[in-house]
């Protein structure tokens, strides 16, 4: 059944707690948040039939995950099967090809935006975003080749080596360096000295 076709009725979980279900619609709310769903209606409308499509599945079962990951793979099933449909792949695709592929079509074709009430829809898919993700699909680049880079030392003058010449003397000797970082010092607090008076 389509899922925008399906009835709007109220919809009253009867198994798993109040808390479980809550948890679970404000995952599937940000889900499709992150998709860019950003119709509060039209994410309302797929947030309560994808809670019932998961309630009908595991009705009478004991669920082999919680429940926020039971509606978050519903929600992927239903994306990749949105997906095949819209790209017109076959039936046996790779399902992670399907839904990287798809999301990268969908975002790069701006389809939420454009088309912000046919995401998740089965018959009422638009022409025009079919033709727009499918053109937008990435394609495979150029074969990768293996190239031969000589590496150089890099010259950054003589102000480098002098420096770091003088670092190596300090440090083994290191009264001298105490020394000058009390001359260092002291010309400071003079210079202070002179300029306040």
């Amino acid at each position: 059944m389509d899922l925008l076709l399906e009835p709007i009725e109220p919809f009253i979980p009867t198994w798993g707690s109040p808390e479980e279900w809550n948890s679970a619609y404000e995952k599937l709310e940000s889900y499709l948040r992150a998709h860019e769903v950003d119709s509060h209606l039209h994410r309302a409308h797929i947030t309560t039939m994808i809670l019932r499509r998961v309630s009908r599945r595991w009705q009478g079962q004991t669920p082999p995950a919680p429940l926020a990951t039971l509606v978050i793979e519903e929600t992927n099933r239903l994306l990749n099967e949105w997906f095949t449909r819209i790209m017109d792949l076959p039936a046996g695709t790779d399902t992670s090809f399907t839904a990287a592929d798809g999301r990268v079509a969908l975002f790069l074709c701006d389809g939420p935006l454009r088309w912000p009430y046919a995401f998740l829809a089965a018959q009422q898919i638009p022409e025009d975003l079919k033709s727009a993700m499918r053109s937008s699909l990435m394609r495979a680049g150029p074969e990768l080749q293996i190239s031969n880079m000589v590496p150089r030392p890099i010259d950054l003058g003589l102000i480098p080596a002098f420096a770091d010449d003088a670092m190596d003397t300090l440090n083994r000797m290191p009264v001298i360096k105490a020394l000058i970082g009390w001359l260092i010092f002291i010309t400071i607090l003079t210079y202070l000295f002179w300029m306040t008076r």
